[in-house]
C-alpha cells in the first residue's frame, strides 16, 4: 500500500508538473541582466527580453544585478525557483568568474536556455599608432621585447584573458597593463599603446577617427566593423568567444527551457535588436537550447585550458 502511494505521488507530481509547463508563462516573468544599465550588453538584454514578451504574451521585467564580475546575479538566479519565472542574461563571465573560484560551483550549477548575441574582443589602437595591423603590433614587440604595453581590465576579465592567451600563443614580448575602466581614455592619452576590450566601448571613437582596431576574436567578421579582420583570418583563432544568453535555475522543467528559447529565437530576428547590434557594435549569434548546454561546456574547457596557461 505504501509503495502504491508513493507512486501515485510521484505520478501526480508528474502531472501536475506538465499541466504547469504546458501553461507556461501565465505571469510575468523577472530577468536578471548582471551588467550595469546603459551598457551594449545591458541593451542586449532588454531589448531581446521586449521581443521575447511578443512570444511568450508575458512582460519580462528587467533588474540589473551587479557586483563581482557578475558573480552576484549569477548566484541570485541560481537560487530562485526553477520554474521559469526567474531568468539571467549572462555572458562567458559566468564561466570565468567559476573558474576563479568566486563562486563555490562550476558551470553545471545551472540550465541554460540559448545564446543569442556575441562580443568580440579586439586588440585596438590609437589612429596615429605605427601599428597598422595586429601581425605588425606582435612582430614589433618581438624585436623590442617589453616596449609596447597594452592596457586591459583587469586579470581574470574576459577581454585580459583573450588578449594575453593570444599574445602568448603568438610568442609577443607584451606587458600587460590594468587599467580598469580607463581603457580608452588611457589609449587615447598614450599611456598604453594599444588595449584589449570589446569594440562597443570603442564605437564612437573609432567611427570618429581617434581609434583604429587591428583585428576581433569573433570566427565571422561583424556587421558594424566588417573591414576588421578576425584573429581565425590571421591564422590566431583562440576558439573561446564572448557569448551572451539565456539561463535559468538548475532542473528547470525542458519544455520550459524550449518556450524560452523559441521566443528568444524570435528576439534574435527582431530589428530592433539588429539595429542595436549594428550602432553599438555586438553581434547577433542565436544558439538553440537543444545546442547551447553543449556549447557552454565546450567553451568552459576550453577557457580552463587558455586561463590556466597565462597563470
Amino acid at each position: 500500500m505504501r509503495q502504491l502511494k508513493n507512486i501515485l505521488k510521484i505520478f501526480s507530481i508528474l502531472v501536475l508538473s506538465t499541466v504547469l509547463a504546458s501553461a507556461y508563462p501565465n505571469k510575468p516573468i523577472e530577468k536578471t541582466i548582471t551588467f550595469k544599465a546603459g551598457g551594449a550588453a545591458d541593451l542586449a538584454g532588454r531589448l531581446s527580453a521586449k521581443a521575447a514578451e511578443k512570444v511568450l504574451k508575458q512582460p519580462i521585467s528587467v533588474v540589473n544585478r551587479l557586483g563581482a564580475g557578475g558573480s552576484v546575479g549569477f548566484d541570485f538566479v541560481g537560487k530562485q525557483k526553477n520554474n521559469g519565472y526567474n531568468i539571467g542574461w549572462l555572458s562567458a563571465s559566468i564561466l570565468t568568474t567559476t573558474i576563479l573560484g568566486k563562486l563555490p560551483y562550476d558551470y553545471t550549477h545551472w540550465d541554460f536556455v540559448c545564446g543569442v548575441t556575441v562580443d568580440a574582443t579586439t586588440i585596438a589602437v590609437r589612429s596615429d599608432s605605427p601599428y597598422k595591423t595586429l601581425p605588425e603590433l606582435i612582430a614589433a614587440s618581438k624585436k623590442n621585447p617589453g616596449k609596447i604595453k597594452i592596457g586591459h581590465a583587469g586579470v581574470g576579465s574576459f577581454t585580459y584573458t583573450t588578449g594575453a592567451v593570444l599574445m602568448k600563443q603568438q610568442g609577443a614580448k607584451v606587458v600587460f597593463v590594468p587599467v580598469g575602466k580607463r581603457r580608452t581614455p588611457a589609449l587615447l592619452a598614450g599611456e598604453v599603446d594599444a588595449i584589449s576590450v570589446h569594440p562597443p566601448e570603442l564605437m564612437a571613437n573609432v567611427r570618429a577617427g581617434k581609434i583604429r582596431m587591428l583585428a576581433v576574436s569573433t570566427p565571422v567578421k561583424m556587421a558594424a566593423y566588417p573591414k576588421v579582420p578576425t584573429f581565425k583570418s590571421l591564422g590566431m583563432d583562440l576558439g573561446f568567444y564572448q557569448f551572451r544568453g539565456v539561463f535559468v535555475p538548475k532542473g528547470t522543467p525542458k519544455s520550459v527551457i524550449k518556450k524560452l528559447s523559441n521566443a528568444y529565437k524570435a528576439a534574435a530576428k527582431d530589428k530592433a535588436l539588429a539595429d542595436a547590434a549594428l550602432k553599438k557594435g555586438f553581434g547577433i549569434n542565436f544558439i538553440p537550447h537543444n545546442k547551447f548546454p553543449k556549447y557552454v561546456a565546450k567553451q568552459d574547457a576550453l577557457l580552463r585550458k587558455a586561463m590556466a596557461s597565462i597563470k
